[in-house]
């Protein structure tokens, strides 16, 4: 497997990417959900939005999510250390 051009449809439009054919299953699982969520987020018909309007709120929103995955995946070793602390802690003052 290697390096390819990849096609991928975002509201109707074909895109070209080139990536790594092992990324290929996650970039269409990506395409899926973009489209599920921009046609959910079109469903609501918000006065003057297009598509480019949704893509954005799309867009922010799966940004959102992503910055909150990679603080939960930073703190949590950090309340682990500090567990294993309080733990040493507690132990040394019996």
């Amino acid at each position: 497997m290697g390096r390819r051009d990849h096609r991928f449809t975002v509201l109707g439009k074909k895109y070209t990417i080139g990536l790594d054919d092992e990324l290929e299953e996650v970039f269409r699982m990506a395409e899926r959900e973009l489209n599920r969520r921009l046609l959910a987020k079109a469903g609501e018909k918000i006065d003057g939005y297009n598509d480019r309007d949704y893509l954005a709120l799309v867009a922010l929103q799966a940004m959102a999510e992503n910055l909150c995955l990679q603080h939960d995946n930073t703190v949590e070793p950090d309340t682990e250390a500090i567990a294993a602390l309080i733990e040493k802690i507690e132990s040394k003052l019996k």
